[in-house]
């Protein structure tokens, strides 16, 4: 009988104390500056099927290429040139070593100039500009069951919308795949987070 008491009696204490945590506003373990529980950062990327990308304002989804999410581009609202964009493609038949030689020798009558890699969001990519006469074109390559490659006009004019960008870019896990399903989404159905 009195070890179901203590039983009782402990399983009371403990409940009391869960509900006078919660009612403090406690978690049980996390610490915030105002005292309650920190939640976690709301996911600002937007699901374009095949990859997920931040777009910040300034930026406006494009089909320029196509109406379909498959070929989503980005182009800089707030841009001196009419034509800056942020293009992501991807290529299942060549790795990012191949991809870069092929756009290295198809754009090197423009000064194809490898930068150092960069790192963005897990990812390295390898890295190249050339000018022409809408301004500067970089490329971002990286490996991704295949390879995707990035083409940014004008990164400098767009540091911070690039930033957000890259950092945020991930991709589907079949991009193969989910090329095929994105082929179906109209960009007008997908729904743009702010």
């Amino acid at each position: 009988m009195k070890k179901k008491a203590f039983a009782i009696l402990t399983l009371c204490i403990s409940l009391f104390a869960a509900v006078a945590l919660v009612g403090c506003g406690g978690s049980g373990g996390a610490t915030g500056s105002g005292g309650g529980a920190e939640k976690p950062a709301a996911d600002m990327r937007t699901d374009f099927i095949w990859f997920k990308v931040e777009v910040p304002e300034g930026v406006e989804v494009t089909d320029v290429a196509g109406d379909t999410a498959d070929r989503a581009q980005f182009k800089f609202t707030e841009s001196e040139h009419a034509s800056d964009r942020f293009i992501p493609v991807f290529d299942s038949d060549k790795n990012a070593d191949e991809l870069f030689d092929y756009e290295a020798k198809w754009n090197a009558s423009f000064e194809w100039t490898e930068n150092d890699p960069v790192k963005y969001n897990g990812k390295t990519w390898r890295n190249a500009s050339y000018t022409h006469s809408g301004g500067v074109t970089t490329e971002y390559f990286t490996e991704a069951g295949g390879s995707v490659y990035v083409r940014i006009d004008n990164v400098e004019e767009h540091k911070d919308a690039v930033e957000t960008m890259m950092k945020s870019l991930e991709f589907a896990d079949d991009i193969a795949e989910a090329k095929t399903e994105a082929m179906d989404v109209k960009l007008d159905d997908i729904e743009i987070k702010r």
